[in-house]
């Protein structure tokens, strides 16, 4: 009796059964993570946008329009900037003399919001919120 050497029909099967089942979920692993990549890409580029609206408030020396949007592909934005009561702010109080220089505190938010899809819903959003000095008019 001669000894063959070599795989089974059945061998090469369950090696191939095997190997799919890890391919697949290799692939769905990668599916998630790019997923995660672009949303981190989207999130990155929205807080870019954001501090650009912000930065682009605290430029103003007077009062700036109380709100105000704009629009880029898939983002939107809104500013907000509202006055604020001195007496809110940490450390301070209205009667605190250093407020002679005639500049007041104004609170600031920018929000932008984006979609997924050219087009869509925009169901993600940031956030971000600061204060302003500003003369009066």
């Amino acid at each position: 009796m001669t000894r063959r050497s070599g795989f089974s029909l059945l061998e090469v099967l369950v090696a191939l059964v095997v190997f799919s089942i890890g391919v697949t979920g290799l692939l769905s692993a990668l599916g998630h993570h790019l997923r995660d990549i672009n949303y981190t890409k989207d999130h990155a580029l929205a807080v870019r946008i954001a501090m650009r609206e912000m930065d682009n408030l605290r430029r103003y020396t007077y009062e700036p329009d109380a709100e105000s949007s704009g629009e880029a592909g898939r983002y939107a934005w809104q500013t907000e900037v509202w006055a604020m009561d001195v007496d809110d702010l940490p450390g301070m109080d209205s009667s605190d003399e250093s407020l002679s220089d005639g500049t007041f505190p104004y609170r600031l938010e920018v929000t932008v919001s984006w979609s997924n899809d050219t087009g869509g819903e925009r169901k993600n959003h940031v956030a971000l919120q600061g204060i302003g000095l500003y003369e009066e008019d």
